[in-house]
């Protein structure tokens, strides 16, 4: 009889004290994806705040990505050793500070000079690549070492918000830059070729689909998607930044909805 009650005890302190048996993947990777998101949109609404010249709105979007980001790296932080991630977290938290620092220093230059350095943007612009590229990386080897790799359909959602965000970015970068900056050469992929990829990811998550309602959310995303797809892919003519940004926020705000109702 002892020996089964000292069994149990012990069980149960493995169960309480054990941070790899109260780390939750699924959660864990859900932050990683704000991140990435808030990331990439806080470069974006840079490009449209140099490009409003300092317009308050966009600004605030900036400071509103940033505290999205801090919060969700707080939540993985948190959890770093438990999910074996204690290097590519301090990296990252390192990455985050420097991209900061660099968004920080160009919206004060816009509103002291009138105008962001060149460089600096662009330094900003490959910082926050880089940066996402780590978060992908770290999200991609917990999903494996977990074993607990999001449902399809959610993974699907998740890729087209970020790629949503990454057109969307590079677009804004091209359509409000009047002195040509621009750190458009680090991406690995035009609009047009980004535009391509957007479509047959969103035939493909079609096909993952079965509810009525998720179909609902991909009707909506189509229809404006096909609205807005005419814009990416000429991009050169007639620049609208203000309605790819408008039409990129409701359609990664479906992707999120969609990521919701499939992995709670």
């Amino acid at each position: 009889m002892n020996k089964l009650v000292t069994s149990v005890f012990f069980t149960l302190a493995i169960l309480i004290f054990s941070p790899l048996l109260r780390a939750d993947p699924q959660t864990i990777l859900a932050e990683m994806q704000t991140m990435r998101l808030a990331a990439t949109n806080a470069v974006t609404s840079f490009y449209m705040f140099s490009g409003l010249d300092a317009d308050s709105k966009y600004a605030q979007r900036i400071d509103t990505n940033f505290e999205r980001f801090e919060a969700s790296l707080e939540q993985v932080g948190l959890q770093a050793q438990a999910i074996g991630l204690v290097d590519e977290v301090a990296t990252i938290e390192h990455d985050w500070a420097e991209f900061k620092q660099l968004t920080n220093n160009n919206r004060a230059d816009m509103l002291n000079v009138g105008y962001p350095n060149e460089r600096l943007v662009d330094d900003m612009g490959r910082k926050s690549l880089a940066l996402v590229n780590l978060i992908s990386s770290s999200y991609a080897k917990l999903a494996s070492t977990s074993g607990m790799a999001p449902p399809a359909i959610v993974q699907q959602a998740r890729n087209m918000a970020l790629l949503m965000e990454e057109i969307t970015s590079q677009y804004a970068a091209r359509g409000t830059s009047v002195s040509g900056f621009m750190f458009v050469g680090a991406h690995k992929r035009s609009l047009v070729d980004m535009a391509d990829k957007f479509q047959q990811d969103y035939l493909t998550l079609r096909k993952l689909t079965k509810n009525k309602s998720s179909l609902v959310i991909l009707d909506s995303i189509g229809s404006k998607w096909k609205f807005m797809e005419r814009s990416i892919r000429n991009h050169n003519e007639n620049s609208v930044p203000f309605l790819v940004v408008s039409y990129n926020d409701r359609i990664v705000g479906h992707l999120q909805e969609l990521d919701d109702s499939y992995h709670k």
